[in-house]
């Protein structure tokens, strides 16, 4: 029972790691992720690299390149044109649930500050950690398992997103302003402005990408 527990424990590592150079732009768009090059990289047995590649490309921050290795996702306008096609509906209703019904946002609260107080030099992978929970928090206030569940699937395509789009951000407090006015506006408790901003706050992400 030990050394399987020691190849997962192994495994979750790697996988943690490599999704931290991913989100972090260490590993860019397009890089080749092979078995050989990982193992030599981290010092770790091919069969566990092809685990946590496996794991990478069901969380789709791996895919297949148009040889037979894979790749760190390259993300195009339609991709995220698509990605942000989904993700509208799902948080313009959870913040209608949220004002409408006089939720606390406690915990995305929590994840703001928590934003707002990240030293210059803190990692862009870090960042893009705290900006997803704090979206998640917001979703997960609805109270649906549903909704959280179905948000749940797009969080590593949103943070890879986000990891993209880094240049679109040259001041580190840039993203914690942006996220501070869209919770006031979810807390001003009038529907029209928090869903107007919300809807904003989307559109100006997919526009960053678009002029990358």
């Amino acid at each position: 029972m030990s050394p399987a527990l020691q190849t997962t424990n192994t495994r979750d590592a790697l996988v943690a790691e490599i999704r931290a150079q991913i989100l972090g732009g260490a590993l860019k768009p397009g890089t080749p992720l092979t078995e050989t090059g990982l193992a030599a990289m981290f010092d770790v047995a091919r069969p566990t690299v092809r685990s946590a590649l496996q794991v990478l490309t069901s969380r789709h921050l791996a895919q297949q390149s148009q040889g037979r290795s894979l790749v760190v996702p390259v993300l195009d306008h339609e991709d995220v044109r698509d990605l942000y096609f989904v993700r509208v509906p799902l948080e313009l209703e959870g913040v209608r649930v949220i004002v409408e019904n006089g939720i606390a946002l406690d915990e995305a609260e929590r994840y703001l500050e928590k934003m707002e107080q990240m030293p210059n030099n803190a990692s862009w992978a870090d960042r893009v950690e705290v900006h997803t929970a704090f979206h998640v928090a917001i979703v997960d206030a609805v109270g649906s398992q549903r909704l959280s569940r179905i948000y749940s699937t797009l969080q590593d395509e949103m943070q890879l997103c986000l990891a993209q789009i880094q240049q679109s951000y040259p001041n580190p407090q840039d993203l914690a302003r942006e996220h501070r006015k869209l919770l006031d506006e979810i807390q001003s408790a009038d529907l029209d402005r928090a869903q107007s901003e919300m809807r904003r706050h989307l559109a100006r992400a997919v526009e960053n990408y678009e002029t990358t």
